[in-house]
Parts: C-alpha cells; structure tokens; sequence
C-alpha cells in the first residue's frame, strides 16, 4: 500500500517511472513485509492519531484555509507596499514529537510566516504581518485539532 503510494506520487511529480524505482517500489515493501513477519521489525506505538481521517481532514482544511487566507493578506500587503514584519511567541501547549512537527508545518508553509525556533512550550514565528492581538490567527484552531489527534 505505501509502495503504491509512494509510486504514485513519484509518477504525480516527475511524469515517469523509470525501472529503477519501478524495482524500488516492488522490492522494498516486501522487504519490510518480511521483516516484520520474522519479527526482525516491529512497529509500535500510538496507532490511533492515524486512523482518525475526520481529523485529518478537518487538519488540512484548516491548513488550506490559513494558507488561502495568507495568500491573499501577502498579496496585498505586497500591492500596497506596506507590511509590517516581527517575530511573535506562540505558546504551544502540544506534547513534543509529531504534534509540534505538524504545527511548526503548518507554520511554515503558510505563506508570510516561518517557525523560527521552539524551546520548551514556546514557539517563535517571523511573521510578515504581525497580528495585532497576543495571537496568530488560525493557530489555536491547528492546536485543538492536534491536540486532539495526540491527546
């Protein structure tokens, strides 16, 4: 499934497959398969943030409309001539690992803004638009979501 997957979008990107990693995608995945099945590779850990889609989905319905919602906000700061740049602290209240991954993605692929630094339970964002209240706009949607994904 993954082997598939992971074809598909290599095929998506660059146009082609060529015997190369055709013989990748089909040797690998049975690889693993085997592995696991002599108990050389286990998988553990939480299994059930990767199966909530209706999670997933509302995650990246929000990232698609902060990243929508930037666009426009950079486009005419960029029209006008007028941005008014700085770095903000955002608490971040996710526990370490995946969850504070995806929302310093989230962070850095909005455009007009870049996840800087974390240290502890704060993060810090360059904006190009610095909010005028004590928070960025569509993060403490991204958190609750994570939050739930990740209790």
């Amino acid at each position: 499934m993954v082997g598939a997957l992971l074809g598909g979008l290599w095929v998506l990107l660059w146009r082609e497959a060529p015997w190369p990693t055709k013989l990748a995608g089909a040797v690998w995945p049975v690889i693993l398969g085997l592995a696991a099945q002599r108990g050389f590779l286990t998988f553990r850990g939480p299994w059930t943030p990767w199966v909530r889609w209706d999670l997933w989905v509302l995650l990246f319905l929000a990232v698609g409309l902060m990243i929508t919602r930037a666009v426009v906000a950079t486009a005419w700061a960029v029209l006008r001539g007028r941005a008014s740049p700085g770095i903000v602290g955002v608490p971040v209240r996710l526990t370490p690992g995946v969850p504070q991954l995806l929302f310093l993605w989230a962070i850095t692929v909005t455009p007009g803004t870049i996840a800087i630094l974390v240290e502890e339970h704060w993060a810090y964002v360059h904006c190009l638009h610095r909010p005028s209240g004590p928070e960025v706009p569509g993060l403490a949607l991204l958190e609750r979501i994570l939050g739930r994904l990740w209790p």
